[in-house]
């Protein structure tokens, strides 16, 4: 009887250990995307490619990114960020969570 009850307990806190585990490690992969594509833009210059560093991971992102780096703005900070909506694995805590990347280098 004891088991019966304590048995739904467990199973949402393991699932919730998941989930959340999940989670925490795709925002860790989009926010190591989004440092490379800033990296990458700023020594390259080219929009294009650090694009596809996130959109490998993260097809369906929203990717902006803070100035253009050209002579200009050489030597300041360029900030790249994305944004992604991603449905949940089980859709018990939510249909989905938003996640939230964001890289900064210095344009060379």
């Amino acid at each position: 009887m004891e088991f019966a009850l304590v048995v739904p307990i467990l199973m949402t806190i393991i699932i919730g250990i998941v989930e959340f585990g999940m989670a925490f490690n795709y925002r860790t992969q989009l926010n190591n995307a989004t440092q490379i594509a800033a990296r990458n833009y700023a020594i390259d210059r080219s929009w294009d490619a650090a694009r596809a560093n996130v959109l490998g991971l993260a097809p369906t992102a929203s990717i902006t990114k803070s100035i253009d780096c050209n002579a200009a703005n050489s030597g300041r900070a360029v900030t790249v960020t994305a944004t992604v909506v991603r449905s949940t694995y089980t859709g018990l805590f939510g249909a989905s969570f938003t996640y939230r990347g964001k890289g900064v280098a210095q344009c060379a």
